[in-house]
């Protein structure tokens, strides 16, 4: 186990997530792979940003950590994380189920043109939409 560091770290990607958790909590990747039963040859391309954050590994690792997956993918601090370490889940998703099929739809296209919009501003220019979404 390693001392934490006295400096501020970036949270601004999964990788950036990633590396900030582990060593927060003191953690080599070795230490930390063998806790949750991953490589640290795999683990290690996830916290580089090689490869995109799996949701298995991200369970592994939610669970571990005791966060979310909304921290984990986006960065989003709450509170959903009870005391034993049980996701709390989003309200949205209620509220998602409570809807129809059709209201869902026309929800999902507000949310991806809202999103698009962030993301644009945040970055100061636009996002391409990926081939997925444009065949939808």
């Amino acid at each position: 186990m390693r001392k934490k560091p006295d400096i501020e770290l970036p949270e601004n990607t999964v990788a950036d997530r990633l590396l900030k958790l582990r060593v927060m909590a003191g953690l080599t990747q070795e230490e930390l792979c063998d806790r949750i039963g991953y490589t640290s040859n795999y683990y290690g391309q996830a916290e580089r940003g090689a490869i995109p954050l799996s949701r298995k590994l991200a369970e592994k690792l939610r669970a571990f950590y005791h966060t979310t997956y909304e921290y984990l993918y986006f960065g989003v601090h709450n509170n959903r994380v009870s005391e034993n370490g049980e996701y709390k889940r989003h309200p949205v998703f209620d509220f998602l189920e409570s809807c129809t099929g059709e209201e869902r739809d026309i929800l999902y296209e507000i949310a991806k043109s809202v999103i698009r919009n962030v993301r644009d501003y945040k970055t100061g220019e636009p996002v391409e939409a990926d081939a997925e979404e444009e065949n939808r």
